[in-house]
């Protein structure tokens, strides 16, 4: 028996389905395909009460609606659903609806990911900031380095474990909700790592700080999912969003740097940090609205059932109890890292060169002040041609969209690894280069700006990575975005906690050469990879759980 649709003409700006009864059949099976994880919705008949079954990912068959798993309404909502004659109306987006933000307008959208981008170079530069002040730091609570270097490695630990949170909730709850509580709590944190009494007290406010601090790393990329239904105009997004990590990881050395042999001192590292993330939480209170479409439709439909219409969004019949959150809610990011390959090689290769990055925090340091004399601002300063090389990475990538979108105009059919891996196949290279580069001028002989510019050659390879496998996760995963990109954050925030710890001891054992030689290796069997998506990532997807699902619900 086919589908009733049915325009209700009552309710202005909602396109509605209506589940209609069955004249001849008294047990009443109908179906209609909803939601974000398409799912089927069945309304059984019975005397005693009304129950809606939900089965993820289901079969467009009636017969399967049996193995449907059962969900009991609320009886605080019962009488919004119940009724023989009159069963509840589904509402979703009209195409042209603009409270969809995937129909906001072009300026809108553009403000929006700057704000993003704000609130992530306010937590990237925290990220590093404390390594530019440690000489400082160790001085005024005569701390060992060891010690001192914990004050950024549990920042990153606080990174590791906040993705596995801020992300599936921000897909239970809203992107809105979790960025205002997150930020919150961030600046706090903030203020309270300015007033220290002690290096215990530092560390762990910087780890609390770290934890609330990671959330515009790992819901970022799923708001652009929301807002950008075109995959062109969400990779420029995407690509600015990656650059921007880069420089504000980059800059925290050296500004913390001059700032803390200054007047002003190192706690004032993180009084600027708390005036900017005051700045950002005002920004976010203000102009950052709610942009997860399964959340924004609840809100619609309750606001409807006061207005007396009989309507539920479909996101309010999946199963809300303690099991099925941690189960389907903060558990996913990690079902994806131990079930997708996709998710789980991308992890591995972006945390080895995240991991580089923040070791280079510890190994610049010996490099350039302890074996070239150079002072803390001075000596962090080097970092800079790595953002050169982010910023060349960026346009590349800009510049290779254009040529796509110019392509699709044309009418010429583009696979999605066409679309996204091309630039990066290429520049994963770059990384290895600029690692034995960086290692063998490392010598005093050798001019320090000759050294120095080996990290162009890795700005490029690291951001050109971070560019082209995020995008083309969102482009795999889709709605389930946020819970990719946060287990992609904590498995490169641990490797990030990690490799710092141990620098200072291999790069005084091995040499300068000998010790980024070797991660230079490593980067070279690991360069590879974009190749063997190129190559085999339609075979991948078509065995991925995540990726064929959303394919066959065209979503």
């Amino acid at each position: 028996m086919p589908d009733v649709a049915v325009h209700d003409p009552q309710i202005p700006g909602v396109e509605v389905e209506r589940i209609a009864e069955s004249a001849t059949d008294p047990e009443l099976i109908l179906h209609r395909f909803i939601s974000r994880d398409r799912n089927t919705l069945v309304k059984v008949h019975s005397s005693h009460t009304h129950k809606y079954a939900s089965s993820q990912l289901a079969s467009k068959d009636l017969e399967n609606s049996e193995k449907s798993k059962k969900i009991e309404l609320p009886d605080s909502d019962e009488s919004a659903f119940s009724g023989d004659e009159n069963a509840p109306t589904l509402i979703d987006f009209e195409d042209d609806d603009p409270t969809d933000p995937r129909n906001f307008s072009a300026p809108r959208k553009h403000f929006l990911t700057t704000c993003l981008i704000l609130l992530l170079l306010n937590s990237t530069f925290a990220s590093s900031s404390s390594s530019g002040a440690a000489e400082a730091i160790e001085e005024r609570f005569g701390s060992s380095t060891i010690v001192t270097i914990l004050a950024v490695s549990l920042f990153m630990v606080g990174y590791v474990i906040g993705p596995l949170i801020w992300s599936p909730m921000s897909e239970h709850y809203g992107r809105r909700y979790v960025f205002l509580s997150s930020f919150s709590a961030y600046l706090v944190f903030t203020i309270a790592c300015a007033v220290s009494p002690s290096m215990a007290a530092l560390i762990v406010f910087r780890f609390f700080q770290g934890l609330c601090a990671s959330c515009p790393v790992a819901v970022a990329g799923a708001v652009f999912a929301d807002i950008y239904s075109d995959p062109i105009k969400r990779g420029r997004a995407v690509s600015l969003f990656c650059g921007s990590t880069v420089m504000g990881t980059l800059s925290g050395p050296f500004i913390s740097g001059y700032i803390s042999t200054s007047k002003l001192g190192w706690r004032w590292v993180f009084w600027i940090t708390a005036i900017y993330a005051s700045a950002c939480l005002i920004m976010l209170i203000f102009a950052v609205p709610e942009t997860f479409r399964p959340i924004l439709m609840v809100r619609r439909a309750a606001k409807l059932r006061k207005e007396g219409h009989n309507v539920v969004a479909a996101y309010e019949l999946e199963e809300k109890d303690f099991r099925s959150i941690v189960v389907n809610v903060l558990l996913r990011p990690l079902r994806m890292l131990f079930k997708e390959v996709i998710v789980a090689a991308i992890c591995v290769y972006i945390a080895f060169v995240y991991g580089l990055l923040f070791m280079f925090f510890q190994a610049y340091p010996i490099i350039f002040q302890q074996d070239r004399g150079m002072s803390p601002g001075k000596g962090n300063l080097m970092l800079m041609p790595i953002g050169v090389g982010a910023v060349i990475a960026t346009i590349a990538h800009y510049t290779y969209d254009i040529r796509i979108q110019n392509q699709k105009k044309a009418g010429r059919v583009v696979s999605l690894e066409i679309e996204r891996l091309p630039v990066t196949v290429i520049t994963a290279w770059f990384l290895p280069i600029g690692l034995f580069w960086l290692g063998w001028t490392s010598f005093t002989r050798i001019p320090f700006g000759v050294t120095m510019l080996g990290g162009i050659w890795f700005g490029v390879g690291f951001t050109s990575l971070f560019i082209g496998f995020l995008n083309y996760v969102t482009d795999c995963y889709k709605i389930y975005a946020a819970s990719a990109h946060g287990i992609m954050s904590v498995t490169r925030s641990l490797v990030a906690a990690v490799f710092p710890l141990f620098a200072p001891a291999m790069y005084h054992n091995l040499g300068t050469p000998w010790a980024t030689s070797l991660w230079a290796f490593l980067g070279l069997a690991m360069a590879p990879t974009p190749i063997l998506f190129y190559k085999y990532g339609h075979i991948l997807r078509a065995r991925s759980e995540f990726c064929s699902a959303l394919a066959q619900q065209k979503l």
